[in-house]
């Protein structure tokens, strides 16, 4: 059974976790890189799950936009290192067009998200606080400080914070800036609090001391503590996140004390996911490393991109490395298989893969050609070469709109993979390596002077292929040392696609030039 329909029907079985309320959250705090789009996927792939169980099910998407500004990228350090401190929804957008800098990065992150198919509604933290449904929670853990604390202590083994501490930050009424206040009395209507100067190494309060209404937008829980408050909140019912923070001890192991001895509200099914690669190594926003959430879509078509989270279990980890390795033509190719596992139901697993990956409503299981991406990359880069014509020829057939379309659209990313992100070997351009320093025996240069004579007489790449077979069988020559001296003469490479259409995809003159001259130079 697929990962996700054994995870709908545990939860249903259950019988804890009613009414299926999925949720998911993002700060909104740079460009969300590619990695972060594994927990909101996870989270709408178990939705769909469910959804197919004929379940009514919710799903909602929260931007925790109330969340100081505490790192930036390299990227947004000249433009916004102001603002740090700030809410993010009420520092200045690092582009214009834009309400602030967390409505900036939110919407970029949901623009990624739409394309993928994603189906939640998207909701602000910011809004809620400011719409007064935190007022309770807060109360509550306002009143409960003492006992948050201990839970912390006991949890996750923390050293007891400073006699009076309260969990709740507030937006100084004087500077503006939410990550340097400290909160350190309540006396049930409102919170004593101080812009500290040095409270944080990466802002500075102004020291101004005010007393203020912890409600209604005013202040905000710390993130260990807002966490189960959410869920209280909204109704909250299936929540996972990334496995660092289901750790022992760790901020999930916090919430559910909180759920139980703060908030009374029943623990969510968690889903510890597994962490996405590139390299080795988890990606990270504030730190640069990791292609963006929005390559993604200039990357691989929507079903694609979607698959490439949806095919992985959840409990394991995505490697996943573009830059200079066969990584997409190999996702490609699963995705092929999945596919057509689909059309002929041959591997429920599989087919269901496919299934829960696509954007739009569900493709009829019929017959379909599906071109390989790596052939189309090859032939694109050659001359002479109609694809629709040669695809159709392949298949033996005329082509449906549907795999008309599919060429279309994988020749679109073919042109992005060879130009960013393919091998050097799947990069057909003419060597710019002197001949003169190619190692060739006096057969081999016979070879490649004959050819040449052959080349400038053929018109039809087709026939000029059957006709470089029939001179290295006239030539006598091994038929591997014959196309290694032609490959490497031409490409600086020890192989390629097919001769015939190679030769024709280069100047006359610049061709004739490298196959005669003579090896004496």
């Amino acid at each position: 059974m697929f990962w996700a329909d054994k995870i709908a029907k545990e939860i249903v079985s259950s019988g804890k976790h009613k009414p299926y309320w999925v949720d998911d959250m993002f700060t909104p705090s740079g460009y969300a890189h590619i990695g972060s789009l594994r927990g909101p996927l996870v989270h709408d792939v178990v939705y769909r799950a469910l959804h197919d169980e004929k379940k009514h099910v919710t799903s909602t998407f929260v931007f925790n936009d109330f969340d100081p500004i505490d790192g930036l990228p390299p990227e947004l350090v000249e433009k916004s290192a102001p603002y740090l401190g700030f809410p993010l929804r009420t520092a200045p957008s690092p582009e214009p067009g834009y309400s602030s800098f967390a409505d900036y990065f939110t919407k970029d992150f949901q623009k990624v998200l739409g394309s993928l198919g994603f189906g939640a509604t998207f909701l602000s933290s910011w809004d809620m606080y400011h719409e007064g449904k935190f007022n309770e929670v807060i109360r509550i853990a306002l009143d409960h400080a003492e006992v948050i604390q201990d839970i912390y202590q006991r949890v996750s083994g923390s050293k007891k914070r400073e006699k009076g501490w309260l969990p709740l930050q507030v937006i100084c009424e004087k500077c503006g800036k939410l990550g340097t206040t400290r909160v350190h009395d309540w006396d049930g209507k409102t919170v004593a609090y101080t812009c500290e100067s040095s409270m944080v190494t990466w802002a500075a309060g102004c020291a101004h001391s005010a007393r203020v209404s912890p409600f209604d937008g005013n202040g905000k829980l710390p993130w260990k503590v807002d966490w189960p408050a959410h869920w209280k909140v909204m109704g909250v019912t299936i929540e996972g996140a990334g496995k660092d923070h289901s750790s022992a001890g760790g901020s999930r192991d916090i919430a559910r004390a909180l759920c139980d001895e703060i908030f009374d509200y029943p623990d969510p099914y968690n889903m510890p996911y597994e962490f996405f690669l590139i390299g080795g190594k988890k990606m990270s926003s504030s730190k640069g490393l990791g292609l963006k959430a929005r390559d993604l879509t200039n990357l691989l078509p929507p079903s694609v991109g979607r698959f490439l989270f949806t095919r992985t279990d959840f409990r394991q980890a995505i490697e996943f490395d573009p830059v200079g390795t066969m990584a997409i033509p190999d996702l490609f190719d699963e995705y092929d298989r999945c596919w057509q596992a689909y059309i002929d139901g041959s591997d429920e697993n599989l087919s269901r893969a496919f299934e829960l990956s696509q954007i739009g409503k569900a493709l009829e299981k019929k017959s379909t050609f599906l071109p390989r991406f790596r052939d189309i990359a090859n032939l694109a880069q050659l001359p002479n070469v109609e694809l629709w014509t040669k695809f159709r020829d392949m298949k033996g057939a005329e082509l449906t709109n549907l795999e008309n379309e599919i060429i279309k659209e994988r020749l679109t990313y073919a042109f992005v993979w060879l130009s960013k992100y393919a091998p050097d070997d799947y990069r057909y351009q003419i060597s710019v390596k002197s001949v003169k320093e190619i190692n060739l025996t006096d057969s081999q240069w016979d070879f490649l002077n004959d050819l040449a004579s052959i080349w400038q007489q053929a018109e039809d790449p087709e026939k000029l292929q059957s006709e470089i077979f029939q001179l290295v069988k006239n030539k006598n020559i091994n038929l591997k040392d014959a196309f290694k001296a032609l490959y490497g003469t031409i490409l600086d490479k020890p192989h390629g696609p097919r001769a015939g259409w190679l030769l024709k995809k280069f100047p006359k003159e610049v061709v004739i030039e490298r196959l005669t001259l003579n090896k004496n130079g």
